[in-house]
């Protein structure tokens, strides 16, 4: 398939030099070092007898108003299923 992408000049870079290091195109080298990214385990450990894992240093935060508005949603969406039963 056919795209267009905005890739940051040092990410470009990368991805040239594992394409010419492997004597592919820069979309399929792409391609697989996406793939690769996107399918790496995540790294957990167990406290207090749940799994967590550290997000990236520029993750967003999840407040607690995030968490409420989730909350809500939910509970919106149980009552709505409820209804539909009547």
């Amino acid at each position: 398939m056919r795209t267009t992408l905005s890739l940051d000049d040092d990410v470009l870079e990368q991805v040239k030099q594992f394409a010419e290091g492997r004597k592919i195109s820069l979309g399929r080298a792409a391609s697989e070092l996406i793939r690769r990214g996107a399918n790496r385990p995540v790294k957990t450990k167990i406290v207090h007898g749940l799994h967590v894992f550290d997000p990236p240093a520029d993750s967003p935060v999840v407040t607690l108003e995030h968490i409420r508005k989730i909350q809500d949603q939910l509970d919106a969406e149980e009552v709505e299923d409820a209804l539909k039963c009547r």
